[in-house]
């Protein structure tokens, strides 16, 4: 089993915005694949993540590669770099048990 976390830095005074976003998207890809939101409760309150669970690497570049290629992927892209900052980060984690 393979996660991919992604966070991003939300600009201040937009994480429902960005939530909300996040959520339509969700709605609207209806992904098989297990995906979970989160958002601190103790520490930086301006961090969104996002997991998602794949069998593979290839798994993860298959799901992403059909997600790209798609105009509506482009305005969710377009509508999130709105909101936020620069920063955040991409991991791989290997579930070990």
């Amino acid at each position: 089993m393979l996660v991919n976390r992604r966070t991003w830095v939300v600009k201040r005074g937009r994480m429902q915005e960005a939530l909300e976003l996040f959520k339509a998207e969700g709605k609207r890809i209806n992904s098989p694949i297990t995906m979970r939101l989160y958002t601190p409760s103790i520490g930086a309150f301006d961090l969104l993540a996002l997991e998602s669970e794949y069998e593979s690497l290839e798994a993860f570049e298959k799901d992403f590669a059909e997600y790209y290629a798609s105009p509506e992927s482009a305005a969710f892209q377009e509508k999130l770099y709105e909101l936020t900052e620069v920063g955040g980060a991409d991991e791989f984690w290997v579930l070990v048990e």
